[in-house]
Order: structure tokens, then sequence, then C-alpha cells
């Protein structure tokens, strides 16, 4: 079985979006996260957003972000568009 991308795009469902990054790690597929919006503060966000940091600390997820100042790789909305077309699946939340 062919490995897929998934991209899981960040936006106003936080604390969902950054849950379903680390879920689906368990598929073995490439997935990579794209936050394109101020972390949201609140307990749960915070929780999911430390479990994604830890997979992307083992290299197992990537992220990406459209936010200078977060220790993310950093990429432009414009770049982001473009990348996203790579990929075999999109998730927005």
């Amino acid at each position: 079985m062919d490995k897929k991308k998934i991209a899981v795009i960040i936006r106003d469902r936080q604390a969902e979006a950054f849950r379903m990054s680390v879920g689906l790690t368990v598929l073995d597929d490439t997935i990579d996260v794209f936050i394109t919006q101020p972390i949201k503060n609140d307990d749960e966000t915070i929780v999911q957003f430390e479990g994604m940091k830890e997979m992307k600390e083992m290299d197992i997820i990537k992220v990406f972000t459209a936010r200078q100042g977060i220790d993310f790789q950093y990429i432009t909305m414009e770049d982001m568009a473009g990348k996203i077309l790579e990929y075999d699946h999109i998730l927005p939340y």
C-alpha cells in the first residue's frame, strides 16, 4: 500500500485539529501540519498542541506556520497554498 501525504490545516477548531494530527500518525502516512492562526490559549488546545509538538520532536510530523515567532518552519501563505497541492488529502479544521 502506498504511503499517503496528508495535510492538516489548523484554523478554528484547533484542539480537534492537533488531536487529529497525532491520531493520523498511526497510519504510517506522511502528516504535515499547517498553522494559519494564532494558537488559542485554552486548556484543551494547549494539551493537544503539546502532544502534536512531541510528535514533531520525534520527526513523525512536520509543522509549518504562516505565523512568525513560533518555533516551527515558517512558510508564507502563498507558498503554503502551492505546497498544499502536493497532498493526497487535505483536512481543514
